[in-house]
Formats: structure tokens, sequence, C-alpha cells
């Protein structure tokens, strides 16, 4: 059976290093912050990283600060973005802007903090390009649509509730059940965490025990103490027009 991480770890993980550039779900869905979480956050961050630095900064006091606007990294369209890089210093410019680094370099040179906008259609076909390179036998969430409001998410879609763990019913056959539910978004310390607002599934209010063993498999969808660095994920915001966050990573 196909578990969380393989399905959805990767999505998360990588809106998250997109987060902490431009950076990283906000799809939110759950995975262990594990030893692979962590290996696939450290390639997207530094995919995200070499993105970044092809577009042209300016060093700002202490700070190299790149400016982004309706550019696209990691194939997302960032409506707008100011990552600062602490430390980098006029003779490493040239090894960063040539993409010559490896993880270690980049967590070498120092602090990063990063201030982002990302429209709600951008989160949307995100989601869609990540899902629809899954193959269908293998997906636990389908055809999953957002729709943002404010400090909320509705999300709306098909699941397979026979692949989710503490189902009691998962030893039978099960086709993909319809659901819609509204979505919180909370960060609190280290982890980040998804409280359901209210939800339906197969057209019924979502009982007690099916809340409980949803969140229960989802959550913490990240917890940043997991990794062997200081990140952060200091803000995030939904809005009717998309996301806005703030996260820092090695200060």
């Amino acid at each position: 059976m196909v578990t969380i991480s393989e399905v959805f770890g990767k999505k998360l993980v990588g809106f998250i290093a997109l987060a902490l550039f431009v950076l990283s779900g906000v799809a939110a869905f759950a995975l262990t912050t594990g030893a692979r979480e962590i290996a696939h956050f450290e390639r997207e961050a530094l995919r995200c990283a070499r993105e970044v630095f092809r577009v042209p900064g300016q060093f700002t006091g202490n700070d190299y600060v790149v400016e982004l606007n309706n550019q696209t990294i990691r194939e997302t369209q960032i409506k707008s973005a100011k990552i600062a890089f602490s430390g980098l210093e006029q003779r490493d410019l040239k090894k960063f802007s040539t993409n010559d680094f490896d993880f270690s370099t980049l967590k070498e040179a120092g602090g990063i903090e990063v201030e982002a906008f990302i429209e709600a259609g951008a989160v949307q076909n995100l989601i869609s390009r990540e899902m629809n390179r899954i193959s269908a036998g293998r997906r636990i969430f389908d055809s999953v649509v957002l729709d943002f409001g404010n400090d909320r998410v509705m999300v709306s879609g098909k699941i397979d509730l026979q692949k989710v763990p503490g189902n009691p019913f998962m030893f039978l056959p099960q086709q993909m059940s319809p659901f819609a539910a509204t979505v919180s978004v909370k960060a609190s310390g280290s982890q980040i965490s998804l409280e359901i607002l209210d939800g339906q599934m197969n057209e019924q209010p979502l009982t007690p025990e099916l809340n409980k063993m949803l969140l229960d498999w989802l959550n913490p969808i990240w917890d940043f103490n997991a990794l062997p660095y200081q990140a952060s994920l200091d803000s995030l915001q939904f809005s009717p027009v998309g996301v806005e966050f703030s996260g820092s990573l090695f200060r």
C-alpha cells in the first residue's frame, strides 16, 4: 500500500521549501518529518535557491536581497517576494549566481529570511500539477479544488479512505469518496497543523470519529524541530486572493 509520505509528502515539503525561500503545505497533507522528508526538503530548498539566484539582487546593508515580481520559481508563479541572504559577501556572489553551490554551502553562507505572496490560482495550479504526476492507482486524494477564504481554505475533491491509516474498514474494497471541508492551517511552535472547521463525506456531515481519524493521520503536517538546523514559518495568512507568509532558514 502506498503511504501518505510517498503520495503527498513531497508536495508539502516542496511547498514548504518554496515558502522558506520565496521560499514552502499549503495544500496541507500529512507526512512524518523523517529522514526522507528532510532530504527532500533540502533538495527542494537547494533547487529554489538556485532559481532565486538567477534573478539579479542587490546588497542592502549586511544582506543580499532578491525581489521577485510575477516570476516563476519551481514552476510556481510568485506574485511578490523578498528574500534576504545574510552573511553573503561580494566575493561569494559569483559562486552563487552561477549555481556553483550545494546545500552545505548555502547553509554556511548565513541566514535566509523570506516574505512572499502567492496567488490562489498559482497554489491551485501547484496542487493540480503535482497530483497529476501521481498515477491514478496511487492517489489518496483526487480532483482537489481549493477555494481560499480569510484565514481558512475550502477544500473539495475525492479521497480513498481505504488508504487512510486508522480506517477500521480499510481491508474492504472501497471507491473514492467525495468530500468537502473547511480547514485552517495553524503554526504553533515548531509544528504546522490542520484543523477541520466543518466538513462532509459522501454528502454527510463528518462524524466526530471520522474527524478524529483524519486529524490523527494528518497532524502535524510538518515539524521544524526535526530539521538539524534552525528553520521556521513565522507567519501564514490566507485570504480570498492567495496566501502570504514569512519564514527563515539557518537563523
